[in-house]
């Protein structure tokens, strides 16, 4: 290693793609370094201009290898962020990291990956089912805040009308002969004074004409007092789904 393979090295990494670097790099430098000091150690007049010169390309040469460092540093990290969020390496040839700079990578990518998977797909993908119930279709209607109004509003003993319904009980079902015209009656009197609605933002705490506070968020398949669901409809916020 000497001064001018090293500044060498310093203007290729001045481009944005990682160049290739011999895997003994860095302890060349160290070598190189060590061998600087010791000259300038051995000089007898330290104000001389054989010392002044040693001692500019010690350095040049500390200077250069640190803007080294820095500039592939920055390019594993950019790589390893782009990575996170693609389905293909932004680093093709990884044969170009040096087994250190791997690590880096890899632990740049790793600490990327779990971050998103902790704050970044809650938000973004808030249905996604739990590890280990792959496969299976999870398609949450009900809010955390609203399962524990409907419970309880149940252990009040207030009636049987559901603050939030899942959609497989909107959608027709078969239903016992037996069942079928109390079933009919039912729905029919609950239609007059109730309607189901689709939330589409989130809606504050409220009181609604039967009572009971509902706490509402987008998405939720609710059953509400008409006048409730009709102001609802009025500013966009809620989506009729049934209205008999």
């Amino acid at each position: 290693m000497d001064r001018t393979e090293l500044t060498d090295t310093l203007r290729e990494e001045r481009s944005s793609s990682l160049k290739s670097v011999n895997a003994d790099f860095y302890h060349k430098v160290e070598e190189y370094i060590t061998e600087l000091e010791e000259e300038i150690a051995q000089l007898r007049n330290p104000r001389s201009v054989e010392a002044k010169i040693l001692e500019d390309e010690l350095q040049n040469a500390t200077t250069a290898v640190e803007l080294i460092f820095m500039r592939r540093i920055k390019k594993i990290i950019g790589s390893a962020t782009t990575n996170a969020f693609s389905s293909k390496s932004t680093i093709q040839d990884m044969g170009k990291l040096l087994p250190q700079e791997k690590q880096v990578y890899e632990a740049v990518l790793s600490a990327i990956n779990n971050a998103r998977r902790e704050m970044l797909e809650p938000v973004i993908n808030p249905h996604i089912s739990p590890a280990g119930e792959k496969g299976k279709e999870h398609i949450p209607l009900v809010s955390t805040r609203n399962r524990e109004n409907r419970a309880a509003n149940t252990l009040k003993g207030q009636d049987t009308v559901p603050l939030t319904i899942p959609r497989t009980e909107i959608a027709t079902t078969d239903v016992a002969p037996e069942t079928e015209e109390k079933d009919d009656i039912a729905k029919s009197n609950i239609n007059k004074e109730f309607v189901v609605v689709r939330i589409l933002e989130n809606v504050p705490t409220f009181k609604a004409m039967d009572n009971r506070n509902y706490t509402l968020c987008a998405e939720d398949v609710v059953v509400l007092p008409a006048l409730n669901a009709k102001g609802l409809v009025k500013r966009n916020a809620a989506q009729v789904i049934t209205d008999n």
